[in-house]
């Protein structure tokens, strides 16, 4: 068989043989998607029904049309010209035409002043392509604006009876007579659950597979081939060798890269800023990397919380230097949110709004953004909840890099908070942005009159005190003080905003402005502070510009009731930090003891990890779940305690196959009740650093700043937006990412979403990966740099000297391979076909030089066997 074709196959069956373990993700995915369409309904559709058509589409006896917008069925039925939508057809559905004004008759609003803005078409018509998915029936669309928002009755919210409300429950472990199920509390947990089900375990993982997992899991790294000998010579039980493993693990300094990087998923991690410009933000990665060296330090998972929603606060309270810098840098959670349109305030509800989304996706574990425009239609929180928690944002200074129409950044942090540092940074930032407006507004034509007449008072004062033209001393005195008053005005005009550029010239103020940011006078971190401290006025239907009653800044009512808190601490962060992280929290310690399972099982005991409402899935295992998140409190909120807890159970040491003749795939497709361990396809950042491990070109050393150009010197826009690549062999981690812009590997493998918190990577199979993997420079140069390692590893010895490409030696340099990517020795067979491949590309090669080991090793790195741990 040609060579070409025994590669692109290989290729093929990476592709193909992933297939199966996909389409159980893509059935996840789907879940998730039909959710967001919902949350994309309640958060953006129903509202603009509400504003828009609400008035004459109500459904009421006294509306002007009997077409109603009350539920999907009315809008599928229709009125007189027919159904108003066709799912999936936005283009044929009159309720798109109607709004674009292009139907013959119809045009909504019938008002032209009331039509809808270019995004507001844009909403439904994605809505309705999407299928026209609805909400809650119940909650139907109507102008008049209720009497009761953010006023469900305590006794409701109380009372309600979703599971993930209640109080963690106090659970023993079952007893299990089994000696095999019952060393471990999480064993005793599972095996119930199988009996229950009428199932059955599979066999325990050979060490081999168990130590790929393991490492994988908890460094994103492949296993090297002497610790996979080590485990293997371990002459001690398999229980205490591979405790002995895990512990190695946790105390790397990969383990921190590996779990930074599946917790900067939550917090949507990038380096810019996002939408307009999508500016670059230099001082980024020490947020990321104060998440890698906490993790690694194995800080307390409540600190961990607290420090990134309040750091600053607690910072000025650290009598610790270096401690002090972190808490600040740590509020680079918050900081992060991301920016949206042109300006830095006109949109900062979009960026609060984002906050609360990853607070409360991320952390709590519900779609708190739901109850922006209307109490939330599925969950006990009002709105008095969400705008009681955007007041303590509202309350809050956000960092800025600049936006499209205020180019220069402002309100970044001192790095170590003082009344000082504030005070210096905030008179610095006043300085920066009062030359960046003049450099944005020089050449305004409704300036130019004051330039021209300033210059011109200015000429004429310059003679006068010359003496030019005089006629009297008494007259030129006058006329000075004349003159002198007129230029204080001018520069006194359009509010002093031009003084400097008036006194001086466009090149003084461009000079001063680099100055200045090449010498702050504090030392800035990208980090929040608080602002001025205030509750915020409720928006009605989530529009900002229409402001409604007060809401105090309180959390969530359904879980303490109607007091509301006293903020002690300006903004209320640090309060809010102390709430979240309370130890009888229900959400808190659930949520995250949840993510650390689906990290190690491909899917938490909760399945759908960001929403634990009444529109997300209920626990396979509560009472396990419950367990967990107590011992988890129990032991200080350590994540470490709990990977080792996790990882050494019997359940999670399982095999990935069924055992012969069982019932367990007929009974549980879908491996809820945990009877093996699920196959799993690496993530991106687990696939690039394993190609680079194995290669041996990984650049093991800690990420820092990225070679962005000083803002002073690059300047974005909307049609100009900051795009770059930095290529680096340090790990994914410390890659840079942009918002706008998807990394050319990452992107293509599944990587996170930028934009928003991402709770579980999906794992598709498409036609430009195997691409990818074909023709990329990346993949060409790794499988280059893996053969020269394999030459240099596997040299000709004395009796192969004379001919370098003898038969043992091609058995030895596969061998070798085989140990490095997969962490085993070859098969009699894999060693013959490899050998025979290598045989036949020579014999191709025509005498041009031999490249085949870069051929062979192309091969084995974009192997199935390679993308996936059993």
């Amino acid at each position: 068989m040609d060579l070409r074709r025994r590669w692109l196959i290989a290729l093929l069956l990476l592709a193909v043989s992933g297939l199966l373990v996909a389409v159980r993700e893509v059935e996840g995915a789907n879940a998730q998607a039909d959710g967001a369409k919902v949350e994309f309904f309640e958060l953006h559709v129903r509202s603009l029904l509400v504003e828009k058509c609400g008035d004459c589409h109500s459904g009421m006896s006294d509306a002007e049309s009997a077409l109603a917008f009350g539920s999907r069925q009315s809008l599928l039925k229709g009125g007189e010209f027919g159904p108003a939508v066709i799912p999936g057809r936005a283009e044929d559905s009159l309720l798109i035409q109607s709004v674009r004004r292009i139907h013959k008759e119809l045009r909504m609003p019938p008002d032209e002043a009331d039509a809808l803005t270019r995004d507001e078409v844009e909403i439904l018509t994605r809505w309705v392509n999407d299928g026209a998915v609805w909400g809650n029936e119940s909650a139907a669309p109507s102008g008049r604006q209720p009497e009761n928002v953010g006023q469900k009755s305590t006794d409701t919210l109380l009372g309600s009876d979703l599971w993930s409300l209640q109080p963690v429950k106090t659970v023993m472990p079952p007893s299990i007579e089994d000696a095999r199920w019952s060393r471990s509390e999480i064993d005793r947990f599972v095996e119930t659950a199988w009996r229950e089900h009428g199932l059955s375990a599979t066999k325990r993982a050979d060490r081999r597979s168990l130590l790929r997992r393991a490492t994988f899991d908890l460094t994103g790294l492949p296993p090297e081939p002497d610790d996979v000998a080590a485990f293997l010579a371990d002459e001690d039980s398999d229980d205490v060798a591979f405790a002995r493993v895990v512990d190695r693990l946790l105390a790397s300094r990969q383990y921190g890269e590996r779990q930074g990087r599946l917790w900067l998923d939550v917090a949507r991690y990038a380096d810019t800023q996002g939408d307009v410009g999508d500016f670059p933000i230099p001082e980024a990665w020490r947020y990321r990397n104060w998440v890698i060296d906490s993790l690694n330090a194995d800080l307390p998972y409540d600190r961990f919380l607290q420090a990134q929603i309040a750091g600053d606060i607690l910072a000025a309270e650290e009598p610790d230097e270096q401690t002090a810098r972190g808490l600040v840098v740590a509020t680079g959670f918050v900081a992060l949110s991301r920016r949206f349109g042109n300006t830095k305030k006109d949109d900062i509800h979009l960026t609060i709004e984002d906050t609360l989304d990853t607070i409360g996706r991320g952390v709590l574990g519900m779609t708190l953004r739901c109850a922006r425009c209307h109490d939330h239609k599925f969950d006990p929180v009002v709105m008095t909840d969400y705008y009681g928690l955007y007041g303590i944002f509202e309350s809050t200074q956000y960092p800025w890099m600049g936006a499209s129409n205020e180019k220069s950044p402002s309100e970044l942090a001192p790095a170590l908070p003082s009344d000082e540092a504030r005070e210096q940074a905030e008179e610095y930032w006043k300085l920066i942005t009062r030359y960046e407006y003049q450099i944005n507004n020089h050449f305004r034509p409704w300036l130019q009159p004051t330039l021209d007449e300033f210059k011109q008072v200015t000429q004429q004062l310059a003679d006068l005190k010359q003496g030019g033209e005089s006629t009297s001393p008494q007259t030129d005195a006058a006329e000075i003080t004349k003159l002198e008053q007129r230029r204080e005005e001018l520069l006194a005009r359009h509010s002093g905003k031009f003084r400097e550029l008036m006194l001086h010239d466009l090149n003084w103020v461009k000079k001063e402005k680099s100055r200045l940011a090449e010498n702050p006078t504090v030392e800035f971190v990208f980090a929040v502070t608080d602002g001025k401290s205030g509750d915020a006025r409720m928006h009605r239907r989530g529009n900002p510009k229409q402001k409604g009653d007060v809401a105090p800044r309180r959390f969530l009512q359904v879980i303490d009731g109607e007091s509301v808190p006293e903020i002690k601490h300006g903004s209320g962060r640090l309060e809010l930090a102390r709430w979240l992280t309370r130890p009888e929290h229900p959400l808190t310690p659930r949520v995250i003891v949840n993510r650390i399972w689906q990290q190690h099982f491909g899917r938490g005991l909760v399945a759908t990890p960001d929403d634990f409402g009444n529109q997300g899935m209920a626990p396979s295992h509560p009472e396990l779940l419950d367990w967990l998140a107590a011992t988890f409190v129990a032991d200080g909120w350590s994540l470490k305690k709990l990977h080792r807890r996790i990882m050494l159970s019997e359940t999670y040491a399982l095999a990935s196959e069924d055992k012969p003749d069982s019932n367990n795939a007929a009974a549980d497709p879908d491996n809820v009740s945990l009877w093996k361990q699920p196959r799993r396809r690496l993530d991106a950042e687990s696939i690039r650093d394993a190609m680079l491990a194995v290669s041996g070109t990984l650049d093991g050393t800690q990420g820092k700043a990225h070679p962005f150009k000083p803002w002073h010197a690059a300047r974005y826009s909307l049609n100009a937006p900051f795009h770059e690549d930095f290529p680096t062999n340090r790990r994914s981690v410390y890659l840079m990412t942009q918002r706008l812009f998807r990394h050319p590997f990452l992107g293509l493998f599944d990587g996170p979403d930028r934009n928003s918190s991402t709770s579980r990577r999906t794992s598709t199979n498409v036609p430009g990966q195997a691409l990818y993997l074909m023709n990329s420079p990346f993949v060409k140069q790794q499988a280059e740099a893996f053969a020269r390692r394999i030459e240099t590893e596997i040299a000709p010895d004395n009796a192969e000297s004379a001919n370098s490409q003898s038969d043992s030696l091609d058995v030895r340099r596969i061998e070798r391979m085989y140990q490095l990517v997969f962490g085993r020795s070859a098969t009699p067979d894999e060693s013959q076909t490899l050998f025979d491949f290598l045989q036949q590309y020579r014999a191709r090669s025509d005498g041009k030089a031999d490249d085949s080991l870069v051929a062979l090793g192309r091969v084995v790195l974009t192997s199935n066997e390679f993308f996936f741990v059993d």
